[in-house]
């Protein structure tokens, strides 16, 4: 199913029969890999990068493992479909933008990107509820100087609907 057809079922969801789970960011100890980070500035800026999650169906609610390619441009540009890679345990869609800058510097060195990431998929174990975790890393404008850079996100936001 394409992503944006999965956010359309989502969002036409109605929700004022549905029930909203938050759950505490601090309770949740999933981490996602980011690899190949790339991001650069010349008009406008861009990133490009590869993420990855390690599912755990003992934890709850069971997170799944996926893999997706994210590239965009803009700070503070919407998100951003990333193109899911390879197989999941269940239908998933991966978001990315760059959160605005104040562009300030200090000691004369460039600002540095925030990257903010978003998973909404299915649960595992109810194909009627779906969960959305977003997480954000600062990272480092560095197409132009270095090499790729890898890193890690941890969800800060957890939600869940049903």
């Amino acid at each position: 199913m394409r992503v944006s057809s999965f956010l359309a079922t989502l969002a036409s969801t109605s929700i004022a029969s549905a029930a909203v789970m938050r759950l505490a960011a601090d309770s949740i100890s999933w981490s996602w890999t980011v690899t190949g980070w790339s991001a650069g500035c010349a008009k406008q800026c861009n990133y490009d990068f590869n993420v990855t999650g390690v599912g755990n169906h003992s934890d709850k609610p069971a997170t799944p493992s996926f893999k997706a390619h994210c590239s965009g441009q803009g700070e503070g540009a919407a998100y951003e479909a990333c193109t899911a890679l390879g197989e999941s345990e269940t239908e998933f869609a991966v978001v990315a933008k760059l959160l605005s800058s104040n562009n300030n510097t200090s000691n004369g060195t460039s600002h540095r990107p925030r990257i903010q990431v978003s998973l909404k998929y299915t649960d595992l174990d109810s194909p009627t509820t779906w969960w959305n975790y977003t997480g954000k890393a600062e990272a480092s404008y560095n197409q132009y100087a270095a090499s790729v850079l890898n890193f890690t996100i941890t969800p800060d936001e957890v939600f869940g609907v049903a």
